[in-house]
């Protein structure tokens, strides 16, 4: 009898030490959050920081068709179209001005945050730090890619925080930016052809979009390309298969 009283004793303080070291981890992992163990991917949120600049960056590139500078525009009411396809012959097609418009736009792109990209790793990285945090930072280098309905934008910032490395992030946009340049290549083959393009079979394809033709006596014709969700507008200019002044058709 009391061989069994011992035995249900030295179970029952099993449980006890049990239940109080199980206890203990509880605390030290809810409660007091050590820096090595703690979530870095939400403490380095620096990803709404990327988003907003990479937008503000497209909604500009698109006014401009793409560029940050552009030097060859058209004005018209007080805007400059920038000229895509362009010649300065009369009865002739005109040339594409930016062969790959997509790799155009995403060079421009990448140029145009690259500051405040930076600032928003860093500005990340120094808040971390006001919080007590241990934080080894290396250099940043990004790269941006103009896909169906998204623009990624995939960082390699080899970063120490606590014990605890990092090295890539990646970050999507919800953007339809790919479709826009989709639209302005087709309107520009078909301006580089036939010197005129078809803009209601186009918006038939793309029923998301609507696509203004502004006809010029000089033979410029300008776009404006605009998403009906978004609201944001992609706008070029070009010239092809013009004709003399009081040439009657």
């Amino acid at each position: 009898m009391r061989e069994e009283l011992n035995k249900r004793g030295q179970i029952t303080i099993f449980i006890i030490v049990a239940i109080v070291i199980v206890s203990s981890i509880l605390v030290f992992f809810l409660w007091a959050k050590p820096t090595y163990f703690s979530d870095v991917k939400k403490g380095l949120n620096f990803d709404n920081c990327v988003k907003d600049a990479v937008e503000q960056s497209i909604k500009e590139l698109e006014l401009k068709a793409g560029f940050i500078n552009p030097e060859f525009n058209y004005d018209y009411n007080g805007e400059k179209f920038t000229y895509l396809c362009y010649t300065d012959k009369y009865y002739e097609t005109c040339s594409v001005q930016v062969p790959f418009l997509k790799n155009s736009f995403e060079e421009q792109m990448k140029i145009l945050v690259r500051d405040k990209i930076n600032t928003c790793y860093t500005n990340s990285i120094s808040d971390l730090k006001s919080q007590g945090y241990s934080v080894t930072q290396g250099n940043l280098e990004y790269d941006i890619l103009i896909e169906p309905s998204v623009v990624r934008v995939e960082i390699d910032a080899p970063t120490i925080i606590g014990s605890q490395s990092f090295a890539r992030f990646n970050i999507e946009i919800n953007f339809p930016i790919y479709e826009m340049l989709m639209i302005a290549t087709s309107i520009l083959q078909f301006e580089t052809k036939y010197g005129d393009s078809d803009i209601s079979s186009l918006m038939g394809y793309y029923p998301d979009y609507i696509i203004d033709k502004i006809k010029r006596s000089d033979g410029t014709t300008i776009y404006i390309l605009e998403n009906k969700i978004f609201g944001n507008k992609f706008k070029f200019a070009s010239r092809s298969l013009a004709w003399p002044a009081g040439y009657d058709l």
